[in-house]
């Protein structure tokens, strides 16, 4: 039996290219973004016991934007889109936000002693942002606030 290649490491905020069924999509570099960024996803909402949330290690399904037309995939599946290689500054701490990995700059206050708004690097030259709730400060998440405080505003 074959061995199969493990699926290339998705980081939002990233460039992509893809290779699945909507073929006016082909041949053009896409922004990564979490498949539920602007609206609503059903798989993103899958039901768990405790927090109403499931928390995968890494999502299968993205949204990639074609930020030229505005046009965009919503649920493209990991096995259809292929990472652009990029250089991420020294900076970036990998982080996990919902089963979506960023590469996360620095955290800022985000409505409690346990939610956060995450800055992250993006390929496109501008900096991301998104909100994450967390059950416990953890190391990751202490580093990230440690580097907001260390930046200018």
């Amino acid at each position: 039996m074959p061995e199969t290649a493990p699926a290339p490491l998705l980081i939002i905020g990233s460039r992509v290219t893809y290779h699945g069924s909507i073929t006016e999509m082909h041949d053009r570099p896409l922004y990564l973004l979490p498949c539920m960024w602007f609206g609503h996803c059903d798989a993103c909402w899958e039901q768990d016991d405790e927090f109403g949330e499931r928390h995968p290690e890494e999502r299968d399904h993205f949204m990639a934007v074609d930020l030229t037309t505005d046009r965009r995939l919503h649920h493209a599946r990991r096995a259809h889109l292929a990472p652009i290689p990029h250089e991420w500054p020294e900076d970036a701490v990998p982080f996990n936000i919902n089963g979506y990995r960023y590469a996360a700059a620095y955290t800022t206050a985000g409505g409690s002693d346990r939610a956060r708004t995450v800055h992250f690097y993006t390929a496109e030259d501008f900096m991301g942002r998104t909100w994450c709730h967390f059950r416990e400060p953890a190391p990751d998440i202490r580093r990230l606030d440690e580097l907001g405080r260390r930046r200018p505003i």
